[in-house]
């Protein structure tokens, strides 16, 4: 009937529709109309939920649960939105000073790109290229994920790190052209509404084409750069809550010296080698590893450890075990374990954000390679310290 040219390319199937983790049944009453699920959710919630239902040959679960929740993240989504574009009006009237609209707060329009706002436009450019990816597979709930769950995450991340300083302009409004184009083949009512009615474009969002301002690749420099920050958040965090284990049963936060339930402050200590134990274990593993299969020689590697005399010092082995972890996961480049960006520098760029977020007085960054002489508690804090994990010391201020 048709030229091959124009042949199926390929075939899709899927499971039953199930609904609330069971099978649709009209004998018990497990049923749910399109027509009544677009009644109760509204035709964009529904479709959020399907497209959230899955999209493999597994059965789709549709979940109501899910339905109501798609209904409030959009009508947020929508307030945010809308909030954020009252902002952006005020600014396009004062464009050389800050504006804050409720919780909104942008820079000048002519203030220059920070770290921050260098890794979120990273963060955008990358989950676009997935969404884009997995649309063209017809993956929607993958698509979902990256276009709408984790595009909200990365911004509510931004939002948070510059609310000392305020979002720069620009970002904000790539932010919402973004978010409102990958959304509109899930929730076209809803895209449209933010498209024209919000944003005030005169033209309908199905006349918008997907973003062309895309890079080839994404940045993973500047996406390790982001990572490093949240690792090195939480890592904070873990200090502390370490020291609460530690804390007397009697009821007060007392550990190693310091009061948690006083002011307090923290020691970052960044450095810039890595010991030499370290260097010798990696090199004994690049040694042994062959990039063709993927595999370790592991009696050469143990026997390169033991010919250094290295198997007795108990943080070898560990060491060792996640390297080759990340090695398997990432390939060889995970040998190479140097940071491509300054550290000291970014940090304290980031000071106010660390205060803040971790609730601290203050927050000190030690540069290892330039710090003159250190306490006894700092040394012993500054002995776990590797070039992109900073190790902490907290303390109280009064």
């Amino acid at each position: 009937m048709f030229p091959k040219s124009e042949w199926p390319r390929s075939v899709r199937a899927n499971g039953h529709l199930m609904l609330n983790g069971e099978k649709m049944s009209k004998s018990t009453g497990n049923t749910l109309s399109l027509r009544e699920s677009c009644d109760r959710y509204g035709a964009d919630a529904t479709r959020l939920t399907l497209a959230d239902s899955g999209d493999s040959i597994e059965d789709a679960n549709f979940e109501e649960s899910t339905a109501n929740a798609a209904i409030l993240h959009l009508y947020t989504l929508m307030e945010w939105i809308t909030e954020a574009q009252k902002a952006l009006q005020q600014l396009d009237v004062s464009p050389d000073q800050a504006v804050k609209v409720g919780d909104i707060a942008l820079r000048p329009a002519s203030s220059p790109l920070t770290t921050v706002d260098k890794i979120f436009n990273a963060e955008m450019d990358a989950l676009t290229l997935a969404s884009g990816a997995d649309y063209n597979k017809t993956m929607y709930r993958d698509a979902l994920k990256s276009g709408f769950y984790e595009f909200i995450k990365s911004r509510e991340w931004y939002v948070n790190v510059t609310a000392d300083t305020g979002m720069h302009p620009q970002l904000l409004r790539k932010y919402i052209t973004r978010q409102v184009i990958q959304l509109c083949p899930i929730t076209p009512h809803w895209a449209e509404h933010i498209w024209k009615t919000v944003v005030g474009n005169t033209s309908s969002i199905m006349d918008a084409r997907w973003p062309a301002d895309l890079p080839s690749e994404q940045d993973h420099s500047l996406l390790a750069v982001g990572e490093y920050i949240r690792k090195t958040v939480r890592s904070a965090r873990d200090a502390e809550i370490s020291l609460q284990k530690r804390s007397k049963k009697g009821g007060k936060s007392v550990s190693a010296g310091v009061d948690l339930t006083k002011p307090k402050a923290l020691d970052m200590y960044v450095a810039h080698e890595f010991p030499a134990w370290q260097e010798d274990v990696i090199g004994a593993l690049r040694a042994n590893f062959d990039a063709a299969t993927g595999k370790f020689d592991d009696k050469q590697v143990l026997a390169a450890l033991g010919a250094k005399g290295m198997l007795k010092n108990k943080k070898v082995m560990p060491f060792a075990q996640e390297i080759k972890k990340r090695v398997v996961l990432t390939g060889a480049k995970a040998f190479d374990r140097a940071v491509d960006f300054n550290e000291p520098e970014l940090l304290n760029e980031l000071l106010e954000y660390l205060k803040r977020t971790l609730e601290l007085s203050a927050v000190n960054v030690i540069d290892l390679a330039s710090q003159g002489e250190l306490g006894e508690a700092q040394i012993k804090a500054a002995e776990s310290a590797v070039p992109g994990e900073p190790s902490f010391l907290i303390y109280n201020t009064e």
